[in-house]
């Protein structure tokens, strides 16, 4: 058997092994049953590697990626409770109620609305956590899901269904735009595959369903425009992104340097066209928000929030070691202090990135991104596996390959989850943060060259 039979062999009984896998994952494993599942995952990250250094065309790989996702187009979300929420809202919105002024858990037992109207399958499946808190899901994802239930009604799997075409349609739009900026940028056009290859994409965005890959698809808009120098435009993306998760806000100080076109900090014509962009994405979100305005709206969506820095504690780094320290000093948990710091912390972070220098290229501008939001996700109280996905799409436009490890390592989060209850390993938080900071530690140092003036 000659070399390049062999190959096809090995690659297409790679494709067959991915398959079966990831079948597996959405039709067969349930949650709890963490070892195989990472196992699984592994075997599916060492297999999506193999194919992208099998010399396979990038057109190939980019349709294997897409068969792949399709595989989980009737399997209902088994790692995340997430989705009976985003169905839950959409029937709010369906049912002419703000799905951020109402409590499931006080809508569900309300004598004011018709009780058959409201699902509470949904209501028992979302959990507790979700049923006790407003939603905080943006007016893009909201309208994504009103348009789903409009169609789907009370039907789950058709909910699942429709929800599934939307996030493939903004993954196919994110793969044109992505590679349009790789050749901008002269990277090469196989580093898409990091991403939409890429297993964690694959289980969180395509079979969990959530939101990130349509903000991503917006912020590779964006992203694309801001590099072709149509500020406006750009500014827009950028507010659907925001307006469909709120998390890339924190790039916005990082665009002052890049919009300075002088060798002087705080040019007139700087300032005016960074305040021109502000001011766009702040039209842009009121528009977005203009659907569900309320004068609660503020207050309530806020207080939810508060409490992903308040309250809401998983997969943390330094916030468990600061913990831990918290409980040795005073014996109870300091959340609420801590939490805040490292807040506090992570927007000087930001912000000395955004003044570091007078003016940025573009290939600048993406290493800083891709630093301000790993920054964001290390001092987080919460880090579920899906939020490191923004930092693993930029990380496509630099040189930087820690976020691979990452994305591999994050699943280690998924053995908090048992049969009853969540209780998580330290051990394996550990194991992932120290390996992760010590590879982003690494190529930090070792590539200090690239971060460079224009």
């Amino acid at each position: 058997m000659n070399f390049k039979t062999w190959q096809l062999w090995t690659t297409s009984a790679s494709v067959l092994l991915l398959c079966l896998i990831y079948y597996c994952i959405g039709y067969e494993l349930e949650r709890s049953q963490f070892w195989l599942l990472f196992s699984l995952y592994t075997s599916a990250l060492v297999l999506s590697a193999y194919l992208y250094k099998s010399g396979l065309k990038l057109k190939y790989l980019i349709g294997l990626s897409f068969l792949f996702k399709l595989i989980f187009l009737f399997s209902i979300p088994e790692l995340s409770q997430d989705v009976y929420r985003f169905i839950w809202d959409g029937m709010l919105n369906n049912l002419g109620l703000n799905p951020y002024l109402h409590l499931p858990a006080e809508l569900i037992k309300s004598d004011s609305v018709n009780q058959e109207s409201l699902s509470p399958s949904l209501y028992e499946n979302m959990g507790s956590l979700s049923a006790t808190n407003y939603s905080t899901y943006p007016p893009v994802a909201q309208l994504m899901y009103a348009l789903t239930y409009s169609i789907a009604g009370s039907n789950l799997l058709l909910n699942v269904v429709l929800l599934r075409l939307i996030h493939l349609l903004a993954e196919a739009g994110l793969v044109v735009f992505g590679l349009k900026i790789l050749k901008r940028m002269e990277l090469p056009k196989t580093q898409i595959l990091f991403f939409i290859l890429n297993p964690l994409v694959i289980l969180e965005s395509t079979f969990s369903l959530h939101f990130e890959v349509i903000m991503l698809f917006f912020l590779a808009l964006s992203l694309y425009y801001l590099y072709s120098s149509k500020t406006c435009i750009s500014a827009l993306s950028l507010a659907a992104a925001v307006a469909s998760k709120l998390l890339p806000l924190m790039f916005l100080p990082l665009l002052f340097p890049f919009l300075n076109k002088k060798s002087i900090y705080f040019s007139r014509r700087q300032i005016i066209t960074y305040l021109k962009f502000v001011t766009v994405v702040i039209l842009g979100l009121a528009v977005a928000y203009s659907f569900f305005w309320d004068f609660e709206l503020v207050s309530k969506n806020f207080k939810t929030l508060a409490l992903y820095f308040s309250s809401f504690e998983f997969n943390a780094s330094f916030y468990y070691a600061l913990r831990w320290i918290g409980y040795q000093w005073n014996g109870y948990n300091m959340i609420g202090v801590f939490g805040k710091l490292l807040s506090i912390i992570t927007l000087i972070i930001i912000l000395y990135l955004s003044f570091k220098q007078k003016r940025i290229n573009f290939k600048t501008l993406m290493i800083y991104m891709l630093l301000a939001s790993t920054t964001y996700n290390l001092l987080s109280t919460t880090v579920h596996p899906w939020y490191i996905m923004l930092p693993l799409f930029i990380s496509v436009f630099t040189k930087y390959k820690y976020m691979l490890l990452w994305s591999w390592l994050v699943f280690l989060s998924y053995s908090a989850y048992k049969i009853k209850g969540v209780e998580e390993n330290h051990w394996l938080v550990g194991l992932q943060y120290l390996a992760v900071m010590t590879l982003l530690i690494y190529e930090v140092i070792r590539r200090q060259k690239f971060i460079y003036r224009k």
